[in-house]
Formats: structure tokens, C-alpha cells, sequence
């Protein structure tokens, strides 16, 4: 309570305002008597004060004296100068605000954002696609790691459909991941720093910050990126959602311009966020429910113009790497081994199973979505 009662007195807002009351009452009073014949109790001398404090002057009373003349000269000059303090006071405050978040110091009072976590130089790439790729007309997005403030600025800048907010700090640590409201965001993507020499791994830091996001709030979505396939199974456990591997795409790529030209060209074509022809996911319309894929790609075909490419869901799955144990023993080993016999692979879990180019009898199932070429 003592500490308290410091802090409130140190308040430069506090102190202004304070100040105006102890005029307003002093000043109330000493008129009150130096115009004793003229003010009447319809004419509240505090009233008088504070309207004169404050320059409004309704003119419902005035000094007749030349000591209560002379007193009202004072509280006007003292009025003037407190409510200008207070009105600075109240700047400062928002201006104040605005300089924290500006540097990332500032806790993000949003909802149903995402959260990029790191950075590198995809990190712009990122956005941009982010961007094009979204369905709403506003898209929230939350920058959580220790680039300088003028990068955020010339990011806000560029991406004028983004509104970028900025978290200065270490994406591991939880109270920095609370000033970016992780418990109420959708979706956390963690990509890994390159450039910091203070790490000896990025895929360390990308683990442990998953492991600390999920033991925040196991809802939140979580798309982390890993340089190195080995720490696959180290992420699953840490029940990361969705994981991108540097190595799945890039190497399949360069092999394709080789063995396979146009298959490159015509794949970069679909994954191009800025194309009109790239993959896109749509709803299915609920009477195709139950029905033959053939039928659904027949109605997108005819009436769209659209490509039925496949299928694909949403699942909560359990996490098997939950229930192994800490290390890489033995016993793990051996368990992931009998998974993998009976066609369960712990590295290429996911929570989104897709079903592409099935038989002409596959049916559609409750909760499928489209992927389709416009």
C-alpha cells in the first residue's frame, strides 16, 4: 500500500490534477471571503474558481472588490498555467505510448492475429504472401524478434493492407510472448535467425520457442521452419503443427530443371501467391457430401472453369512424440520403428491429411475442403 501511495504521488498526472483541486478549494474559500457582501450561496465560489481556472468565464459572477479583482487575476494566471500542465501531461502519456510501441515495448491488445516469431531474409517473402494469400480484407500481423525499428517502419510502409505490429525481444521468452498476446492469436510461425552468431543451432531456438508457445496455450496454431531434417523428430515431440523443412522443396526443384523441364516452371506457377492460376482451397458445397469426387469435379469444371487437384481436412491428432520419453533412447527407437512398420511415420505427422487425385468412386466426406486450379 506504502508503495503505492509513492507512485501515485510521483504521477505527474496525479500531481497536476492535485494541484487544480487544492486551487480550485483555496481559491473558492479566499473568495468567498473577500466578497462576502456580493456572493450568494447560488453563486458557489469553488464554481467560480474552476470556471475561472479554466478560462471558460460563464459570467455569472464576478469580483466587485479590488482585493477579490485582484485574487482573480492570481487563480487566472495559476489556472492557466496548471491546466496547460495537465494537457501536456496527457500529450506525454500518449506520446509516450506511441514511442514504446514503436520500439516494441508495448503490449499488442489484439485477437485472431498471427504471429511471425524470427527472422531472416524469407522473412519478407513471408509477408508478402501472407498478404496476398489472405481472405480478409484486413490481415493483423504481430513481428516478435530484435530487428531495429526502422525495418518495422519501412515494412509498415511497404505493406500498407498489413497492420504490422511490432514486439521487440526474445521469441522464447514467455513474457515476451505475452506482450504479443499469444494465448489469443491463430496461427505462430517460427522461423529460424540465420545471421545470429549467439546460437549455435536456429532449429535450438525454433524447438524451444515452440516448446514454450505450446505450454502457454496448446490451442494456437503453431508452423514452424527447421533448416535440418535431424531435428524433426525433436520438433514433433515440442507438438508443433505443421512443420517446412528447408530441404523438402528446394532439392526436388533443382532436380526437376534437370530431369524434368516445365515441371518446375509449371509448379512455381501454382505456388506463386501473386498468380491468378496458383492452388487456391474452397468450400464444398454441402449436397456433394457422400457423393463420387467425379461428381464435385465435374461441378467445379462446368460451372468455374476450376481444376479439382484433391482434398484435404483438418484433424486433432495426438502427438506421438508426446509419449516418448524426454531422450533418444533405446526403447523410443524402437518404438518409432514399430510405427513406421505399421505405416505411422512419427517425422511426417500432420494435423492436415490430404487426398490428392483420388479413384472416381472416392466420396466426399463431412468436413472436407477443396483444393482446386482456377
Amino acid at each position: 500500500m506504502r508503495r503505492w501511495f509513492r507512485k501515485l504521488i510521483r504521477n505527474s498526472f496525479f500531481q497536476v490534477g492535485a494541484g487544480l483541486f487544492i486551487v480550485m478549494m483555496i481559491g473558492g474559500f479566499i473568495i468567498m471571503y473577500l466578497e462576502t457582501g456580493s456572493i450568494t450561496e447560488k453563486e458557489t465560489p469553488f464554481w467560480w474558481a474552476i470556471v475561472t481556472m479554466t478560462t471558460v468565464g460563464y459570467g455569472d459572477f464576478s469580483p466587485t472588490t479590488s482585493e477579490g479583482r485582484l485574487f482573480a487575476v492570481f487563480i487566472m494566471f495559476a489556472g492557466i498555467a496548471l491546466v496547460s500542465l495537465l494537457t501536456a501531461s496527457i500529450s506525454s502519456i500518449y506520446v509516450a505510448k506511441r514511442i514504446r510501441e514503436d520500439k516494441g515495448l508495448e503490449k499488442v491488445n489484439i485477437s485472431d492475429h498471427i504471429v511471425l516469431c524470427g527472422w531472416n531474409k524469407n522473412a519478407e517473402s513471408i509477408i508478402d504472401s501472407l498478404r496476398n494469400l489472405s481472405e480478409s480484407d484486413s490481415l493483423h500481423l504481430v513481428l516478435v524478434n530484435e530487428i531495429h525499428e526502422d525495418i518495422v517502419n519501412h515494412l509498415r510502409n511497404k505493406y500498407k493492407g498489413v497492420d504490422i505490429y511490432f514486439v521487440a525481444g526474445d521469441f522464447t521468452s514467455e513474457e515476451i510472448l505475452k506482450r504479443a498476446s499469444i494465448e489469443e492469436a491463430h496461427t505462430v510461425i517460427i522461423i529460424p535467425n540465420i545471421d545470429d552468431e549467439k546460437i549455435g543451432s536456429p532449429d535450438e531456438k525454433t524447438i524451444f520457442a515452440t516448446l514454450t508457445i505450446k505450454s502457454m496455450t496448446s490451442s494456437v496454431r503453431v508452423v514452424a521452419y527447421l533448416m535440418q531434417r535431424e531435428n524433426l523428430t525433436h520438433i514433433r515431440r515440442a507438438n508443433v503443427d505443421e512443420v517446412v523443412l528447408s530441404d523438402d522443396f528446394g532439392a526436388y526443384m533443382l532436380a526437376s530443371h534437370v530431369m524434368d523441364p516445365g515441371i518446375p516452371q509449371t509448379t512455381k506457377g501454382l505456388l506463386n501467391a501473386n498468380s491468378e492460376e496458383r492452388l487456391r482451397r474452397v468450400d464444398i458445397p454441402s449436397q456433394f457430401v457422400g457423393r463420387p469426387f467425379d461428381d464435385l469435379f465435374d461441378y467445379f469444371r462446368s460451372t468455374n472453369g476450376w481444376i479439382l487437384v484433391g482434398l484435404y481436412s483438418e484433424q486433432e491428432n495426438l502427438g506421438i512424440g508426446e509419449v516418448l520419453s524426454a531422450d533418444s533412447s533405446a526403447l523410443d527407437a524402437f518404438i518409432e520403428r514399430k510405427l513406421n512398420e505399421g505405416g505411422i511415420s512419427l517425422q511426417e505427422e500432420s494435423k492436415v491429411t490430404t487426398v490428392i487425385n483420388p479413384k472416381s468412386n472416392f466420396l466426399i466426406e463431412e468436413g472436407q475442403r477443396a483444393i482446386v486450379i482456377p
